[in-house]
């Protein structure tokens, strides 16, 4: 599966999950209200029982109300005893008990025959409370309580939980659609990178190949040849060719890896192409009066992968070895052939790297500082062009190192 892919399948996931989401916290804001509302009626029928135990208390509202209930002109005794002092008691004692349950919303109440739908009807604001027989000296009567404005009290309790949850939703949306645009942003950046690091390399293989070409005519005449002062020089030119034929070559494999185009893999001996590897650097360290010394543990050395990239990558980790050292390079690379995996192991005695850049060296573009090494310039891309040619050949790298005592390369390849 390529990148393009992944990325396409993660942002689905997260559209769905962001859609997932959305529908579980609007099930839960509904399920919340009718937690609240089971609450509420369960507070409700709690009060409609105090009330009754307090009504049965004072014997002027039950006299009176037995007396409204024989009259029997009406099934509501709210219709005859609204204007009563009775009535205004029973009011009272109602608003004292629903307060005792923090029930302070208006309300209506009656006391009706049952079944009856005189003033109060019946509906999910209508309590009702039929334990009046120990209240009035017959049954078939029961306690009416209305709250018109139940449903807003409801909505009012789960306002906050509501309000609380679209925020969040919001903020998670504008969230993913920020990040989305910066990864956007990022993406077209980075193509434009590759195709500037595609365009210049280009523009560089034209002249580098007219210099190649300009200096072997040159190198083969017969005054040159004779000349030891003017071969150095063609030398010279001939090995500074080479190195920036490296470098832009560096810089073209790592545009194409991020352009994840595929490489040619093949199978190749490690331990031959690091000796002749090695061999490319010889003049450089003798004239430095260093060394390069080469160890080989076991008997299998073959990997599969591509060979030029892991040509470069060695290249690279000598060719830093020599550069950021202070004293002739002693450079050893020992190469162990165990049972599942070839490590080869890259040490030297150079600057090292501090601490603290040890987990960006191998960035993207990132330049390790070098103190008063102003002479050592490079694009910031071979230690990751190494790790990348590593990551291709399913390996894996590993860095240790030492201020002013040198720094170890470790690098292990499957060899299944």
């Amino acid at each position: 599966m390529n990148r393009k892919n992944l990325q396409l399948i993660l942002m689905i996931l997260t559209i769905s999950s962001l859609m997932l989401l959305v529908g579980i916290q609007i099930s839960w804001v509904f399920k919340s209200a009718r937690m609240q509302e089971a609450q509420f009626n369960h507070t409700v029928t709690l009060a409609m029982n105090r009330i009754v135990d307090n009504i049965s208390l004072n014997q002027g509202i039950c006299k009176e109300v037995n007396n409204c209930l024989r009259a029997g002109n009406h099934n509501s005794c709210s219709l005859l005893m609204k204007n009563m002092m009775e009535w205004a008691s029973l009011d009272t004692l109602i608003k004292k008990d629903l307060r005792y349950y923090n029930l302070n919303l208006d309300y209506e109440f009656d006391i009706i025959e049952k079944g009856s739908s005189a003033t109060l009807t019946s509906g999910k604001e209508t309590y009702i409370n039929d334990q009046l027989e120990k209240v009035l000296e017959q049954s078939g009567y029961e306690l009416r309580l209305r709250f018109p404005e139940k449903n807003e009290y409801i909505k009012a309790q789960i306002g906050y939980v509501f309000v609380s949850s679209i925020a969040l939703l919001l903020l998670i949306c504008v969230s993913f659609i920020i990040i989305y645009r910066f990864y956007k942003r990022e993406r077209k950046l980075t193509e434009n990178i590759i195709d500037f690091i595609n365009n210049m390399t280009h523009e560089f293989k034209t002249p580098l190949t007219n210099i190649a070409l300009a200096n072997g005519m040159i190198s083969r005449n017969e005054k040159v040849e004779s000349d030891e002062k003017l071969s150095s020089y063609t030398g010279v030119i001939r090995n500074e060719h080479q190195r920036l034929k490296e470098r832009v070559e560096v810089l073209l494999k790592a545009a194409t890896s991020d352009a994840e185009n595929p490489f040619n893999h093949e199978k190749f001996d490690a331990l031959t192409e690091i000796s002749n590897i090695a061999d490319t650097f010889s003049v450089q360290v003798k004239e430095k009066n260093g060394s390069i010394i080469i160890d080989s543990t076991g008997t299998g050395f073959k990997l599969s992968g591509n060979i030029e990239m892991f040509q470069i990558a060695i290249g690279n980790l000598i060719d830093n070895a020599i550069r950021y050292n202070m004293r002739p390079p002693v450079i050893n690379i020992s190469i162990k052939s165990l049972k599942d995996e070839l490590e080869i192991r890259i040490s030297d005695n150079g600057i090292g790297i501090a601490r603290e850049n040890l987990n960006q060296i191998f960035e993207k573009f990132y330049r390790i500082p070098t103190g008063d090494i102003h002479d050592n310039n490079g694009f910031g891309l071979g230690l990751y062009f190494v790790k990348n040619t590593v990551t291709q050949m399913k390996g894996k790298i590993k860095v240790t190192s030492h201020r002013g005592k040198g720094t170890t390369f470790t690098l292990e390849f499957p060899l299944k």
